[in-house]
């Protein structure tokens, strides 16, 4: 049996800007995710017809954040890690593909000079 020499969960910084009124203001925070084979992240992604917010939502693929300030609890305090605010998060015009991007760089090899 084989196994690979790196860990199956990843951190992945993700940072964007979205309109606010008249103002770009700048979300930046971190993703614990689980690295997934590339066949399954091709299946998951054929099973919700490659739609980025279900595949993100979908079983364990991000399971917590840090730094988050975008979803807000009751208090107007950044919400803490769940399935409903991360679908809040990933409801924003935009943010999943962002997020999805910068899975795919954080979990994928990259080419060092």
């Amino acid at each position: 049996m084989y196994k690979l020499a790196i860990d199956d969960v990843v951190e992945v910084p993700v940072k964007f800007t979205l309109k606010a009124g008249k103002v770009n203001k700048t979300f930046s925070f971190s993703l614990t995710a689980t690295r997934l084979p590339q066949e399954e992240i091709t299946n998951r992604l054929k099973e919700v017809e490659f739609k980025f917010k279900e595949f993100l939502e979908s079983s364990g693929v991000i399971t917590d954040w840090a730094g988050q300030r975008l979803v807000l609890d009751e208090s107007g305090e950044p919400a803490q890690f769940s399935e409903e605010a991360l679908s809040m998060l990933l409801g924003t015009q935009g943010v999943a593909q962002m997020v999805f991007n910068a899975y795919q760089k954080e979990c994928g090899a990259k080419e060092k000079n």
